[in-house]
């Protein structure tokens, strides 16, 4: 595979796992290489390769004789993955070693950059990401990050709504300042501690917000079907 390949198979990747956060296939969408490859102007070799990357990392399913389709989003993946995410975190930061002034300041500043992204919701789910990364890589343990990497890509598709919504995204940089100063104070326990009832608090709002938009939907649902038989009569 040559570097070009590679690189437009990643430019692809990025795009449909855009795509996909953002709502744009909906779930139980199918997704069909040919059209795909037809709608970003490029062959069907690197459309394939995305959605197998795709499907690796969760985002897709792959049936046979019916290609792949959008993943739906589940109550008890949230209910299941946000505290494992919460407990691995919180191990790995009780495992790190003392962050220097330099990460300090670099936390604060991926900080400063998540509230300057107002309007992008997934920027600002990649600032996160990135804040919560340099968080613990330090642990030393690449079998606990290797894992936790795993489990953040599952809950990424849960934060685009997340991230939508200023009042969480405040209380959530809030948290992490909280975070970051009782480090820099030389407070491990208080961090982990704050870091943990991060996250409980990241779970409850996400489940939350999860549960009030499938009202919603099945609110609207509901609404439309008597019309849609009333049409059809």
């Amino acid at each position: 595979m040559s570097i070009n390949r590679q690189r437009l198979s990643s430019d692809v990747h990025k795009e449909l796992l855009a795509d996909i956060i953002k709502g744009e296939f909906a779930p139980g969408q199918r997704l069909k290489d040919s059209e795909l490859a037809e709608r970003l102007g490029v062959s069907r070799t690197p459309v394939r390769e995305a959605l197998l990357r795709l499907e690796r990392e969760g985002f897709i399913t792959a049936q046979k004789h019916l290609g792949f389709s959008v993943k739906h989003l589940r109550e008890s993946e949230i209910r299941e993955v946000y505290p494992l995410v919460s407990l691995l975190e919180c191990h790995a930061l009780k495992n790190a070693p003392l962050p220097s002034p330099e990460k300090i300041a670099a936390l604060r500043g991926i900080g400063r950059s998540i509230r300057e992204e107002s309007d992008d919701p997934l920027a600002r789910i990649e600032l996160d990401s990135s804040w919560h990364k340099a968080l613990v890589e330090e642990t030393g343990n690449q079998h606990l990050l290797r894992v936790l990497a795993e489990l953040k890509r599952i809950v990424f598709r849960y934060e685009y709504a997340f991230m939508q919504v200023a009042e969480f995204v405040n209380e959530s940089l809030m948290e992490h300042e909280g975070v970051v100063a009782a480090l820099e104070q030389g407070d491990r326990r208080k961090a982990v501690r704050l870091l943990g009832e991060h996250w409980e608090r990241c779970t409850e709002s996400t489940l939350s917000d999860f549960l009030a938009r499938e009202r919603a939907r099945g609110a609207a649902k509901e609404t439309a079907e008597p019309f849609e038989r009333r049409s059809a009569d």
